[in-house]
């Protein structure tokens, strides 16, 4: 009997032991975590963007092919002028400094080539005639007759998308015609040193003359191509 309860401790111990063991396992378990910071820092970079101008709707949308039409002209055998504007509502001459041209900008037009002309499947005519005078003579290089004159300053200046530009110190250019190898481009607009560092601005209303000389051939696709350009000072 003795021996019997003797086995029956013994048994009773290792399972005590066993239980003691397991719960000491538990207990230390249950000790303190050290966790890592719960926060993250983001970071952002913006950078400064770049100067730039483009012809724009109303929305700041670029404009697939932006063009004009000059005033009809019927043939004469006398010197004539076409007259347009360039820049509308629908079709702004769009300029951004998005912080690019702290120094000042000017903003230019000038043809694709000093001797491109007004083009047509029948006679061309010129378009930066080198004496000023509607007909062609001996000092141009082309000899052909005719000049654009483009003149800004009476044009219509605003600010564009953003809410807290003005328009001080940036100036509207003046009347100037074009004349192979003297005035190959004509300033639209110059953004002065003063000029906001971060705006952007639109012109409509770019007065364009152009002459076209005496018995100029009837056509309906005379056309020429001018190329917006701007640049820091």
């Amino acid at each position: 009997m003795h021996k019997i309860i003797r086995k029956l401790l013994g048994k009773f111990n290792i399972i005590t032991a066993s239980m003691a063991t397991i719960l000491l396992i538990s207990v230390t378990g249950m000790g303190t975590y050290v966790l890592a910071s719960g926060t993250s820092e983001f970071s952002q970079t913006i950078n400064v963007g770049t100067l730039a101008t483009d012809i724009v709707d109303d929305s700041y949308v670029t404009v697939g092919s932006p063009g004009i039409t000059m005033n009809s002209a019927d043939f004469s055998f006398a010197c004539q002028t076409a007259t347009s504007t360039f820049g509308t509502a629908t079709e702004q001459i769009y300029v951004q400094n998005p912080d690019a041209a702290d120094g000042g900008w000017t903003l230019t037009i000038a043809a694709t080539a000093t001797t491109t002309v007004w083009d047509s499947s029948g006679t061309d005519f010129d378009f930066n005639d080198n004496d000023g005078t509607c007909g062609a003579d001996g000092a141009d290089p082309d000899s052909l007759g005719g000049q654009m004159t483009i003149d800004a300053s009476a044009a219509t200046l605003a600010v564009g998308a953003c809410s807290s530009c003005v328009t001080t110190d940036v100036n509207k250019g003046a009347s100037d015609a074009f004349e192979q190898g003297t005035t190959d481009d004509i300033t639209l607009l110059t953004g002065a040193i003063a000029s906001d560092d971060i705006g952007d601005w639109t012109l409509q209303g770019v007065s364009i003359s152009q002459t076209i000389p005496g018995e100029q051939p009837a056509a309906s696709d005379y056309t020429i191509s001018l190329i917006l350009s701007i640049a820091t000072i």
